[in-house]
């Protein structure tokens, strides 16, 4: 199964729209979403256009908690984990969360095969131990060119797309 991995879209909904069609055509079945969308609006429209299942984890730029909550809870297929997230797709043993000291701290217990993480707006993967540590950049575009990442759990691989 292909996972859109997406951060810090920062209400730049053109490129929002544009990462959706990404990740589709990229055969993505399951999105994990990382961090500072920033408005509910923004929450709406995305889970509005993607109708797959949604993990979702808040980053420091989200500012309507209760919003995104109501948001989630009228939708089946959106998990809104909080802080972080734990789940297993494949047997693939995953853990995702905005803050990269948070996902080191992840990768360090050595119990997932893969960590994602945001907050940086650079694309980033590298292997550490047996831990695949991955962040897929920024949708955004203000410090990097947007893109998002897709993690395949049947190689175990990930990388990077423009979007």
């Amino acid at each position: 199964m292909k996972i859109a991995i997406v951060s810090d879209i920062h209400d730049h909904i053109n490129h929002l729209l544009q990462a959706l069609v990404t990740a589709d055509e990229a055969g993505c079945e399951h999105m994990i979403f990382l961090g500072d969308m920033v408005h509910s609006s923004t929450f709406s429209l995305l889970a509005e256009m993607w109708k797959k299942p949604l993990e979702l984890v808040f980053g420091n730029n989200e500012y309507e908690w209760e919003a995104f909550h109501d948001i989630a809870a009228a939708a089946e297929h959106i998990t809104l984990h909080g802080e972080y997230g734990i789940m297993t797709l494949d047997s693939r043993r995953l853990f995702f969360c905005h803050l990269p000291s948070i996902a080191r701290k992840a990768v360090e217990t050595g119990r997932f095969d893969a960590v994602f993480y945001g907050h940086t707006h650079y694309a980033d993967v590298r292997l550490l131990g047996a831990s695949l540590l991955a962040n897929p950049g920024e949708v955004y575009g203000r410090q990097s060119a947007p893109g998002i990442g897709v993690y395949d759990t049947t190689s175990g691989q990930f990388f990077h797309l423009p979007v």
